[in-house]
């Protein structure tokens, strides 16, 4: 059996969707050591995976460029940082032998792409969001929207700076910071059905449209509808852009008194008691089982996150988007594009056009057809199961061309 590094953000949207996968591969008998925080540890060492801990001086949430002000053009250089420090850690990790194979996130590459070309290894890449290739770049997508500023090429001329002084650190000093990011492995796994995906036609074969992974957290509970038989609207933010107060508060007046049932999930950096007295529809809490939730829910009021996107399409639950970042804007179009959700604006997200979006979402027959054509294609495309049988056949394929030498 192989020995597999993984190596991604350290965000609930980026590790959660490997859950799946990480048990896939410890369930066949491959060792798995995954490069995290210790928020992660627990879940990750119970799903079968070795967890090789760092720690980061701030979290994506605090990047106040790159997330609070969306300027798409900071991400790069926010995620380079710290990578000298994973490939130092990795080397002692790997001291007495290396691993076979690399599985590393597309949004921060640096360490697990350096590292398989430093080390010769095999190397696959993963995409948390929507995929990204020589025919369609996501970043593009973004700064399409936001604009190219001057503030914009001068993060660009630093990122570059810094990119080439890594790459020379690395050892990798010969290799153009051009040529280091333009790159497809010949593995991509893309946790989306392919149908999703923008520009789909621009991805060969070597790009694996897996899905979601929902499995690996059967320890998050359940949850039980009200015995009133209300229909339930779930409201969450994510886990990044949680704290807005003054949006709960329209959620809050826009469902009081509604034939609907209320659920908030607001982070625990939210006190549910600045909400007040809430009314007998609503109840609110810091976190919930959303896997439990989505299934069980009529509509999903959510910031538009792929993997809540995912999720509540894996269950064919109609959505209402108010999308809080330039990201998030090109999944909600996606979503409305395909009839499989509505889009607001958060500067319309007023408690009427609130509860008039959700009634939409709730009653339109095209959305509930569509959403469950696309729950069947996220089924067929096989999760974790597929994504552990693609990562089986580059290492099979390694494993013969080593043989035939």
């Amino acid at each position: 059996m192989a020995h597999i590094a993984f190596f991604s953000v350290a965000a609930h949207g980026h590790v959660s969707p490997t859950f799946g996968i990480v048990a896939e591969l410890a369930a066949r008998g491959h060792k798995v050591t995954y490069f995290t925080t210790g928020a992660f540890e627990e879940r990750l060492t119970r799903l079968g995976a070795t967890v090789c801990r760092y720690d980061v001086a701030t979290s994506p949430g605090q990047s106040p460029g790159a997330f609070a002000a969306g300027d798409p053009s900071a991400l790069p250089l926010f995620f380079l940082h710290g990578s000298a420090e994973r490939i130092a850690l990795a080397e002692r990790q790997f001291a007495q032998g290396r691993p076979d194979l690399i599985v590393y996130d597309n949004t921060v590459p640096f360490a697990g792409r350096a590292l398989a070309r430093r080390w010769g290894c095999r190397a696959v890449q993963f995409f948390p969001s929507i995929a990204s290739s020589r025919g369609y770049a996501l970043m593009d997508a973004m700064l399409e929207r936001t604009g190219r500023s001057a503030e914009h090429e001068a993060h660009t001329a630093e990122f570059d700076r810094r990119l080439g002084a890594f790459l020379a650190e690395a050892g990798l000093g010969g290799l153009g910071t051009e040529e280091f990011m333009d790159f497809e492995e010949e593995l991509n796994l893309a946790f989306l059905p392919r149908e999703f995906q923008p520009r789909e036609e621009s991805f060969g074969p070597h790009y694996r449209f897996v899905g979601p992974s929902l499995g690996g957290r059967d320890d998050e509970g359940s949850w039980q509808p009200p015995a009133d038989g209300r229909p339930v609207v779930y409201v969450s933010l994510g886990t990044v852009f949680n704290r807005a107060t003054d949006f709960y508060r329209r959620c809050v007046e826009a469902f009081d008194g509604s034939e609907f049932h209320l659920l908030m999930s607001v982070g625990e950096g939210t006190d549910p008691a600045v909400l007040g007295a809430l009314p007998g529809n609503v109840e609110v809490h810091p976190s919930v089982p959303q896997l439990s939730v989505l299934e069980q829910a009529a509509v999903f009021v959510t910031h538009g996150g792929m993997g809540s996107t995912m999720e509540a399409l894996s269950f064919a639950t109609p959505m209402v988007l108010v999308p809080q970042m330039v990201e998030q804007e090109i999944i909600a179009d996606r979503v409305a594009d395909l009839h499989l959700g509505i889009r607001l604006d958060p500067a319309d997200s007023a408690p009427g056009a609130l509860l008039d979006a959700v009634r939409r979402a709730a009653g339109e027959p095209r959305i509930a057809e569509h959403a469950a054509r696309m729950r069947q294609r996220i089924r067929a495309a096989g999760g974790a199961r597929a994504a552990a049988e693609a990562v089986e056949d580059v290492l099979r394929t390694a494993a013969e061309r080593t043989a035939g030498k």
